[in-house]
Order: C-alpha cells, then structure tokens, then sequence
C-alpha cells in the first residue's frame, strides 16, 4: 500500500470509529435533552410504568422531541394521551399535563416511584 493510501485507509477508520460521542446517560432530571430522551426510551424499553410520573414531567419540556416521545411513551405504557399533543400551544399543553397529573394521583399504587 502506498503513503498516501495508507493515509487515507487510516483517516477513514479515525472517521468512522473514533468520532462517535458515547451514549448519553439516561437521566429524567439531567440538563441535556439526550440524557432525558434515553431515560425515557429505557423506561419504555422495560415497559417501567413505576417512571410514568417521571415521564409525565418531561411533558413539560422545552425540547419537543422530549414531548414528542414521552407522550409516546406515555400512550404506549397506558394506553392513554389524556389529550396531550407536543406539538399544541402552551396553555392547551398545561391543561393535558394537569389531566396527566391527576391520572397518576388518582392511581398512585400503579406508578409509584421506584426512587422513593
């Protein structure tokens, strides 16, 4: 193989293996976006209903991807949408939310918190 091939199969294999950003961290309360969105995708991955509350929360997201899959989640977990949209205004959003909260108070024994 000559230089500048070998230059180049070694830029490629840099590329393509060591420019990947680990995994986030899943993390219902962490700063970063990723790190909600993977908490909420391993709760749904282990069909945890015990993280609903903590799903319900990220429905109050600013990220609407955040809102998109927890809602999904949500739905997928429960059945229900309690007429959540992540893509409606605000104040209709706050309305569902609050329908979401009560659901959840009002069954408190299915999605107890598995962190206390």
């Amino acid at each position: 193989m000559t230089r500048p091939a070998a230059v180049n199969a070694a830029a490629a294999l840099l590329v393509a293996g060591g420019c990947t950003a680990p995994a986030p961290e899943p993390d219902f309360d962490a700063a970063l976006a990723a790190s909600r969105i993977a908490a909420i995708e391993s709760a749904l991955r282990s069909r945890d209903v015990s993280r609903t509350p903590q799903i319900v929360e990220q429905l109050d997201s600013d990220d609407p991807a955040v809102r998109l899959l927890a809602i999904s989640a949500l739905e997928r977990l429960t059945g229900r949408t309690c007429g959540y949209h992540y893509d409606d205004p605000p104040s209709l959003r706050e309305q569902a939310i609050k329908r979401w909260v009560n659901y959840v108070n009002e069954t408190p024994a299915n999605f107890a918190r598995a962190d206390g």
